[in-house]
């Protein structure tokens, strides 16, 4: 189950005492949430919900790391990184590192503005890739875990996401309104473009590489300065957290391509096996078969112009197969074929 949406400033009421006795109590009712009481406080006794009380003001004391004799905190978003892992997943969100006060766009504090029916926040869970459609029609392909954060529907001005994990995104055209996403401390703006994000909150680096388009990508300095890139295609920007350095230099070009870098590849009536190695050769990836039997089931088609993730699809379609995914290790489940 979920654990259900919490704003981070009303956290911030309840820790200072400065919450009214609805905001207490739903507050109370999230902590016992994520404790595990699917009907909140309904079920608890007296006793039981002083208890929680107590238990959910200590604990999100500690995750914040307030003394009792200075309560005063300089910026609320730092909670996030630790308050409760299903939080963070049910949430979409993992900000691990405070956002400087000097930058430019914090989506979080846009999305928090929002009610919680009119924001959507989606998780893959699943082992494969995942293709999440975008209220503008915006894509991502999602790698397993990747999450993102938006709003329901998108404001009249731009559009905005928060964003955690690996994920392509091809974003829909639109002057008028901007796109902009956050990945920690990094927001990327586009117009309509392509490019790929690795911002997984457990990396040291954040990552953004151009396929198409361009993008700008800004991050705080060490000294809260705001640093800004633009890139065009086939550029990537390299964000180090822990020195804040920003920098941005050419793609390098590798023999294998990238998954979501697109190829042309024709098979005629090939036999499985010989099909994963062209597309080992192709891109950098290594695919496994579950049943080695089926490598001999053959395959026609005609690929042109597709990323990894589409031929891998399409693939699965013909064979009547599916795959699970692990950095760049696919695993084939199929049967023979007759």
């Amino acid at each position: 189950m979920k654990a259900p949406f919490i704003s981070p400033i009303l956290l911030e009421k309840y820790l200072l005492d400065q919450c009214n006795d609805q905001e207490k109590e739903e507050v109370e009712a999230w902590y016992a949430a994520i404790k595990g009481d699917a009907d909140h406080l309904e079920k608890l006794s007296e006793t039981e919900k002083s208890n929680i009380k107590g238990d959910a003001f200590e604990n999100i004391k500690s995750e914040l790391n307030i003394l009792d004799e200075s309560p005063v905190r300089t910026f609320p978003w730092r909670w996030i990184s630790g308050i409760a892992a299903s939080v963070a997943i049910a949430a979409g969100l993992y900000f691990s590192y405070p956002i400087s006060k000097e930058q430019p766009v914090s989506i979080i504090e846009e999305i928090q503005k929002k009610k919680q029916s009119e924001i959507v926040q989606f998780v893959n869970t699943e082992s494969r890739i995942i293709t999440h459609i975008l209220p503008d029609s915006s894509s991502i392909i999602m790698h397993p875990e990747a999450s993102v954060t938006y709003p329901a529907k998108f404001d009249a001005d731009r559009r905005f996401v928060t964003f955690s994990g690996e994920g392509f995104f091809d974003i829909t055209k639109d002057k008028n309104r901007p796109f902009l996403i956050q990945s920690g401390e990094m927001v990327i703006k586009v117009l309509g473009t392509s490019f790929n994000v690795k911002a997984a909150s457990a990396q040291k680096v954040f990552q953004v590489d151009v396929m198409t388009g361009s993008v700008e990508v800004t991050a705080p300095g060490k000294e809260t300065k705001s640093q800004q890139l633009v890139l065009k295609p086939k550029q990537q920007a390299i964000f180090e957290i822990e020195s804040k350095k920003l920098i941005s230099k050419q793609m390098t070009l590798h023999a294998r391509k990238e998954i979501y870098e697109p190829v042309t590849v024709v098979f005629e009536e090939a036999p499985l096996n010989k099909v994963i190695e062209q597309l080992e050769k192709r891109f950098n990836v290594n695919i496994h078969l579950s049943n080695p039997a089926t490598a001999t089931c053959s395959v026609t088609a005609n690929f042109e112009a597709q990323p990894f993730t589409v031929i891998l699809e399409m693939l699965c379609t013909t064979l009547e197969a599916n795959y699970t995914i692990s950095g760049n290790t696919i695993l084939l489940n199929g049967t023979p074929c007759d």
